[in-house]
């Protein structure tokens, strides 16, 4: 496998808002490992085996194999950003991709899942809204964006899809390649997963995440697993890592 990784300083981000981000975790899998590289709290652990060969995280559709972590112990406001790849679009039912707390009546648990198709965010008992269709072999960007401590926004793809009207809890205890029943994995490829602690990234912020990252095709006569780039906010600075991997399956 090659991979050609291109890091460039940006100019001083002019919008108030998007300075005032915190970013207090970002995974992007480099070197087999979950760590968190925005600080050294919130390293993700691995349950079971895990694969970060193609530098992004491989849920294998395993139940017993995923990462996991204490998360900052519930945020009135956060916005959660990553990245999929799979081959395979319609999954089933509950394929966990990001999961907060166990269970479903628990009153902060949610999960972002593969549904019949559909990625959607179900919070507690049950309340749930689509974000949108999986598509095979291609990356997708996925957005939640919980503000005003009660309601969140969806973003899928760089584009804003609504606001759902409840409140889809907090980030305690989260998962990543399950869902939070710790039954039901997701197939395909999860990377770049990145946290704030509030939710002051603007709509054209979310859109320049989804700008800048898939693009990059791979030579490969089997999988073609190209990688997104992401978009940093550091105080008042903007830092954007491109990376193209070059790879088999």
């Amino acid at each position: 496998m090659k991979f050609v990784r291109l890091l460039a300083l940006a100019a001083m981000a002019a919008i108030s808002t998007q300075a005032s981000a915190g970013l207090i975790a970002a995974y992007d899998f480099n070197g087999n490992a979950a760590n968190n590289t925005a600080s050294s709290a919130y390293n993700l652990a691995t349950v079971g085996a895990a694969d970060f060969s193609k530098q992004a995280y491989f849920s294998d559709g395993n139940g017993a194999n995923y990462l996991n972590v204490t998360g900052p112990g519930g945020l009135t406001d956060w916005t959660l950003s990553l990245w999929l790849f799979t081959e395979q679009a319609n999954q089933g039912q509950f394929k966990g991709i990001f999961s907060n707390l166990a269970g479903p009546t628990n009153a902060n648990s949610w999960q972002i899942d593969s549904f019949d198709g559909d990625y959607r965010l179900i919070s507690a008992n049950g309340a749930n809204s689509t974000i949108g269709a999986a598509v095979a072999n291609d990356w997708q960007h996925i957005v939640v964006q919980k503000f005003s401590g009660s309601n969140a926004r969806l973003y899928f793809n760089g584009a804003f899809v609504q606001n759902i009207g409840y409140n889809p809890g907090g980030l305690q205890n989260f998962r990543v390649g399950i869902n939070r029943a710790t039954t039901e994995s997701y197939t395909g490829y999860i990377d770049n997963i990145q946290i704030w602690n509030d939710s002051l990234l603007s709509a054209e912020a979310v859109a320049g995440l989804y700008r800048t990252g898939p693009g990059a095709s791979t030579v490969s006569d089997t999988v073609a697993v190209p990688a997104p780039a992401t978009l940093l906010l550091f105080g008042f600075g903007l830092i954007m890592a491109v990376r193209t991997r070059l790879g088999k399956k």
